[in-house]
């Protein structure tokens, strides 16, 4: 068994992708890393489960986004 294990090195990131990454995982204002918060919603229109995802800063007290995901 061991022998179809593999081990997975991390993906190098080109400046495109660090600079995505940059962003969404940190605040614009003071540069401190966002905290996620998810909280599952239930539509009453649509009867469909939802997902939001919430980017704040601890530091600032800035909320950076916040998006709902649909669940299938």
């Amino acid at each position: 068994m061991n022998s179809l294990i593999r081990s997975v090195r991390p993906k190098s990131l080109n400046r495109r992708q660090s600079r995505f990454q940059q962003e969404h995982e940190s605040c614009v204002l003071c540069n401190t890393s966002l905290e996620l918060k998810f909280e599952s919603i239930k539509d009453e229109k649509t009867s469909k489960l939802i997902v939001r995802e919430i980017a704040e800063c601890p530091s600032c007290s800035v909320r950076a986004r916040s998006t709902d995901h649909d669940v299938q």
